[in-house]
């Protein structure tokens, strides 16, 4: 499936950030017939649990928050012999890949080094399915400027989930999917985090109710090629 990107975060001026609030209560509503999204975390950068899990449940929070149900599932190499597992099975419109990746494979996409991570749109009428998230940059610019490596890195990824979601031309003014995070986003997420606005969860709401449709009736659902996983 040829793909195209649709989205990159990069951080100019960044300040200091607390760990992120708990779930909020001003989400939007539920929707009927709307689907959980499964994202699988393939983490080639090796993110300590310690770490991954926090940062997915920021991650979580700001995507619930909108009206987005998520299910996060850690995929690794070995889980490819099991019949089973989540990670072995065909991508649904309602899967997603993340890929956390370490400084030697960010590099490959010849990138600035503020831009933090990148997502991939399909084209025509497919969805898009897989992102990636610059681990190590996030972690420099976590330590250099105090903030809280959980909270950035979940930001971060609930960004890019965000761009997989709402398609190309996704960026906003201010808010999560803001293309450039300064002082002032930061500052926001110290207090509560940033979220989507209320265009972007209405939006979010008809997107789900597309992909659920599109799983119910067995469209869209493609063998994800190894070789994409690992780029």
């Amino acid at each position: 499936m040829k793909r195209q990107l649709i989205g990159g975060l990069a951080l100019s001026l960044v300040l200091a950030a607390n760990s992120y609030a708990g779930p909020r209560e001003t989400g939007m509503p539920r929707t009927m017939n709307q689907g959980t999204i499964t994202i699988r975390i393939h983490n080639y950068a090796q993110v300590s649990r310690s770490v991954l899990l926090p940062s997915t449940k920021a991650a979580s929070e700001i995507l619930r928050e909108a009206g987005v149900d998520t299910v996060w599932v850690e995929c690794f190499a070995g889980q490819a012999s099991l019949p089973d597992s989540v990670c072995t099975n065909p991508v649904t419109p309602l899967d997603l890949v993340v890929n956390l990746l370490p400084q030697c494979q960010a590099h490959s996409f010849h990138l600035r080094d503020e831009i933090l991570g990148v997502a991939m749109e399909g084209t025509g009428q497919n969805f898009g399915i897989l992102a990636s998230v610059f681990y190590d940059s996030v972690k420099v610019y976590a330590a250099h400027r105090g903030l809280n490596l959980f909270q950035l890195l979940g930001h971060v990824i609930a960004h890019e989930v965000g761009h997989l979601l709402l398609g190309a031309d996704s960026h906003s003014s201010d808010g999560v999917m803001r293309a450039c995070w300064s002082g002032k986003e930061l500052v926001a997420a110290a207090q509560r985090g940033l979220s989507f606005s209320f265009s972007e969860k209405k939006k979010l709401q008809i997107i789900l109710i597309a992909r659920t449709h599109a799983t119910l009736i067995g469209d869209e659902s493609h063998e994800f090629p190894a070789w994409v996983l690992l780029y």
